[in-house]
């Protein structure tokens, strides 16, 4: 009895510390992107500066172009370690809401998008962390995409989890019920040597465009909803190439399991 009262105290005190050290990360990231912000307002001023050289402008274009690869890095590091606020969210509405952020570059690229809604419930979950996840598969899915032939597919539908195994149906008992997400692009697809790197922090397929973070964090945001989310892809060959990204998220966080994730 001992013994199990001290593992509860070590294990609240393992989560206080590194609530603790999420709240000074996100502190620190906070005051990075301020300081960022002023480096960028410094050279939106200079740019627009008379009599510049040439070269001096090319300049100015490269050190943006870091700052924004820099912002995006705060950006994402910064969902990874805020702390979360659960709430009723609307999957649909999220959705909807990313596709909006990108329906410019969606027109640039002539991307066809095609929704097919049938989940029609809400889930208790983080919402940033759900948007910031909706977000980074979408804007790849948009990256690879084909200029004028580029497709979208984004299929939602009730899902279910039992004994680590996934069916379509009613949750009895203990099961995991859920919402399935997936999304379906017609880009070149992911070669086989790559299809396990994805996920991993700093790997990168866009030479030098990327930050190689942004699926790495998407699968921990997923897994601190208790949800799951797996690559399927196809590239080369006699079958049509693309990639499809299905993420599974629980109804509700205190019923899924840590086996499920």
């Amino acid at each position: 009895m001992h013994q199990q009262s001290e593992d509860q105290r070590l294990q609240e005190k393992n989560v206080h510390d590194l609530a603790e050290v999420g709240l000074l990360s996100a502190g620190i990231i906070h005051e990075v992107k301020n300081a960022l912000q002023g480096v960028a307002n410094a050279l939106f001023l200079l740019d627009n500066e008379q009599g510049l050289r040439p070269k001096a402008r090319t300049w100015i274009a490269d050190a943006r172009r870091e700052l924004s690869r820099a912002f995006e890095v705060s950006h994402e590091t910064l969902a990874l370690v805020r702390e979360e606020s659960v709430s009723p969210v609307r999957i649909h509405d999220v959705l909807e809401n990313v596709l909006d952020a990108y329906a410019e570059k969606i027109r640039y690229k002539g991307v066809r998008v095609e929704r097919r809604f049938e989940f029609q419930e809400t889930i208790q979950a983080d919402p940033g962390a759900v948007r910031q996840v909706f977000a980074n598969i979408v804007l790849n899915a948009l990256e690879s995409a084909p200029h004028e032939s580029g497709k979208l597919t984004i299929h939602t539908s009730p899902f279910l989890k039992r004994n680590g195994t996934s069916t379509i149906g009613s949750a009895p008992g203990n099961d995991v019920r859920g919402v399935r997400i997936v999304f379906a692009d017609n880009g070149p697809g992911i070669p086989e040597q790559n299809r396990k790197k994805v996920f991993e922090p700093l790997f990168s397929t866009k030479k030098g465009k990327g930050t190689g973070l942004g699926l790495w964090i998407t699968q921990k945001l997923v897994r601190k909803q208790h949800g799951s989310v797996h690559l399927r892809s196809s590239s080369g060959g006699k079958r049509p190439s693309g990639t499809c990204f299905s993420v599974f998220l629980p109804l509700h966080q205190n019923q899924a399991s840590d086996r499920l994730v």
